[in-house]
């Protein structure tokens, strides 16, 4: 007797291993995506920030507490230095899993203006 032969019953299973092989690759594709939106939003919110402890350096005022104000979420300002006349603040990007951390360096000059 004869058997007979369902249509795709050898393969039964290959879509489940090939399915398991493909899965690494979309997990660290996704993480990379994850980790480049975290480093474009800190890089914009640090922008922001510089810009706002810059003015209030211009201003006569606290540059310490402009730029937390203006830093979102849980960003923080690691540092915040004065070179010439301008300030400088560096903001530590959000750690996503496998990579190293990164930090977001800005630096913005406002002219002085005397109230």
């Amino acid at each position: 007797m004869r058997r007979r032969l369902v249509r795709g019953s050898d393969e039964r299973g290959s879509a489940a291993i090939e399915l398991l092989g493909a899965l690494p690759v979309v997990v660290i594709v996704v993480l990379c995506v994850l980790q480049a939106v975290a480093f474009a939003y800190t890089a914009n919110a640090a922008d922001q920030a510089v810009r706002d402890g810059a003015r209030a350096r211009s201003l006569g005022e606290a540059v310490g507490p402009a730029v937390e104000r203006s830093l979102p979420g849980r960003l923080t300002a690691s540092s915040v230095t004065y070179p010439a006349g301008g300030v400088r603040i560096e903001v530590k990007v959000p750690k996503i899993a496998i990579f190293p951390t990164m930090k977001v360096t800005r630096e913005a000059v406002f002219p002085r203006t005397v109230p």
